[in-house]
């Protein structure tokens, strides 16, 4: 729908904020929390997943120097969108 539409860029914003907190050194499962909340706020039906976890073994991102990814998949509708960001 355009409502659905509309709302959809939210994911993006959502992980792009999370991927810059946790840069800075936010925590990671607080600054997740915040994002999940966030993508809900903006519409979303429900959110399967908003993690932070190391690019290379998807463990939980210990932070830099290793490589880290935001990864995240929800419900807008009937649709699933998924996203990721660098860390």
């Amino acid at each position: 729908t355009a409502a659905e539409r509309a709302a959809a860029p939210a994911l993006h914003r959502a992980l792009v904020r999370l991927a810059e907190q946790v840069a800075a050194a936010a925590d990671p499962a607080a600054a997740a929390a915040a994002a999940t909340a966030e993508v809900l706020a903006a519409g979303f039906a429900k959110v399967d997943y908003v993690v932070v976890r190391d690019a290379e073994t998807l463990e939980p991102w210990a932070g830099p120097p290793r490589p880290g990814r935001v990864l995240a998949a929800a419900w807008l509708g009937r649709t699933r969108l998924i996203d990721n960001i660098a860390v």
